[in-house]
């Protein structure tokens, strides 16, 4: 695949994902449930950026970092496929072929109301190092011609996480990240300042990384004050049926959710991975950020009223 176009660089891991769809409910601790469909898809954080960001800017200007392996039972060819189908360089997708290791799952009861739980074996992704992002410094220089950026979520070893922010910042990319896949029993600080341009968290990760419990647009701009301590310049805090928070230097504003006539599908499988695709690809595009906040949010929204991964684009978001 041609590469001189590559503009955005996605590190991460690549999971399928093992859903079960429409569940009466979520069960607690002990309890069992029947019923639902069962879905098997392409998934994971980054890889579900990679491929929305394709879909909606056009292919061969995304290219992803990654490790993945051959099982015995296929699971690795979902998510790889469909980021070929999509159009994203997967030159720097380490492919190997080792006995007893996995790739990266992902467990998803969803519910009727479209509410989900994620069990997410990271399998191989474990395995992704310091090294495999020095191996794609070809592609982190050809974005920086290309006034490109990294989109980073934290489904991935953090070490490797941080690294790939430090070789971003090197090559002069802009970073967006999406701290979905954090640990709560882990420190962000070194990751945090960094030099981000904007963090993209959902109102429970902002709870995490600030204590702030966001409810309101007061809350959420006591939680940007505090991750503008640590550098970072921008945040879009996304809270669900709420809508979503952007607030910079320059502004604080609250997005309220679209009134989306759709049919009865509710799934959030995926719906802030598309927020964040579309958010980076209008940010590259030179789009002013309240306009990119906004229909960011549209797309998660109608991403919501999709079953599994099915990305929006820009075609979507016009009509």
């Amino acid at each position: 695949m041609e590469k001189k176009n590559i503009s955005i660089i996605v590190p991460g891991g690549l999971n399928t994902d093992i859903i079960g769809l429409g569940m009466d409910r979520i069960v607690g601790i002990g309890e069992s449930a029947s019923g639902g469909t069962l879905k098997i898809g392409p998934g994971g954080k980054s890889r579900n950026i990679a491929q929305m960001m394709a879909e909606f800017i056009g292919p061969e200007k995304v290219a992803m970092i990654a490790k993945t392996c051959k099982d015995k039972y296929g699971l690795w060819k979902p998510p790889y496929d469909a980021l070929e189908r999509a159009g994203v360089n997967t030159d720097y997708i380490e492919i190997i072929e080792e006995e007893g290791k996995y790739p990266g799952i992902a467990l998803i009861p969803v519910d009727k109301k479209g509410r989900n739980q994620i069990y997410v074996l990271p399998g191989i992704t474990g395995d992704f190092t310091e090294s495999d992002i020095d191996n794609a410094e070809e592609i982190f220089k050809i974005a920086s011609r290309n006034n490109g950026l990294m989109a980073l979520s934290l489904e991935m070893p953090l070490k490797t996480a941080i690294y790939a922010v430090k070789k971003a910042n090197e090559n002069g990319l802009k970073v967006i990240l999406d701290p979905g896949g954090m640990a709560e029993d882990k420190s962000y600080d070194e990751l945090l300042n960094q030099n981000i341009y904007l963090i993209k968290p959902n109102e429970h990760e902002a709870k995490m990384l600030t204590g702030v419990e966001i409810t309101d647009i007061e809350s959420a701009k006591e939680a940007y004050r505090i991750f503008h301590t640590q550098g970072i310049k921008n945040v879009l805090i996304t809270a669900g049926e709420n809508g979503a928070f952007l607030i910079t230097p320059d502004l604080a504003k609250h997005i309220p959710i679209a009134n989306i006539k759709s049919s009865n599908i509710k799934d959030t499988t995926g719906c802030g991975d598309q927020t964040m695709a579309v958010l980076s690809a209008l940010i590259f595009e030179g789009k002013d950020l309240l306009e990119a906040a906004k229909k960011a949010t549209f797309a998660g929204e109608l991403q919501f009223h999709r079953v599994g991964i099915v990305p929006v684009t820009s075609d979507d978001l016009k009509r």
